[in-house]
């Protein structure tokens, strides 16, 4: 099959073909991010199980640091490149398409693009990152909470918490403040000390 080299390929790639590359770049650079972060923590403890190894005599070591070691599929941001695809058991259709896909991908249509894109990933990284509303549920759930605490709290202070002691009026205080000051409670650094007797006042 005979290929135009001199024609623009940017201006022949359809929509959904530049959006399958772009969000694949994007995977491919969080990965590659990732793996540079990852490098020297898998080398010290390649390093350290070895070194168990060998004192301990046995060839077994540490397991490797896998992030997703269950191979089980799951959309992360934080691990845009699942160990496995999120459809592993195709049927007729979907095998006739992944057979077509080994061929030239121009002659792929955009639903056909996104179609094979479905079965390795099932979220974009644009519908990962989208906002969920979930803030909605956790305010809604918060507020519903303090309020039920509120009419709680109003219904037990209404019916069944007992009154206030008297100790707790301002007249009781004020009373019992003139009694320590007429007691002469404390006259170094307590309260008669600040108390002019002489004046009859606060000094």
């Amino acid at each position: 099959m005979k290929q135009n080299f001199t024609q623009n390929p940017l201006r022949s790639v359809t929509a959904g073909y530049r959006h399958f590359f772009r969000d694949c770049e994007r995977r491919s650079r969080i990965m590659a991010h990732q793996l540079m972060r990852a490098v020297p923590r898998l080398v010290a403890r390649r390093a350290f199980s070895t070194s168990l190894a060998r004192a301990g005599g046995g060839a077994g070591g540490m397991p490797a640091w896998q992030i997703n070691p269950r191979n089980v599929y799951e959309d992360r941001p934080d691990f845009p490149m699942p160990n496995v695809p999120y459809v592993s058991e195709l049927d007729d259709a979907q095998k006739a398409l992944k057979a077509k896909e080994a061929g030239d991908w121009k002659s792929l249509s955009d639903e056909e693009l996104k179609a094979l894109y479905r079965l390795k990933f099932h979220k974009s990284m644009a519908e990962m990152e989208a906002p969920t509303g979930e803030w909605k549920t956790v305010v809604g759930g918060t507020s519903l909470i303090v309020a039920l605490t509120l009419v709680l709290y109003i219904i037990q202070k209404k019916y069944a918490m007992p009154e206030m002691p008297a100790s707790c009026n301002y007249e009781w205080q004020e009373a019992m403040v003139k009694k320590q000051l007429q007691m002469r409670n404390n006259p170094v650094e307590g309260l008669a000390s600040k108390w002019d007797y002489e004046n009859n006042k606060w000094k």
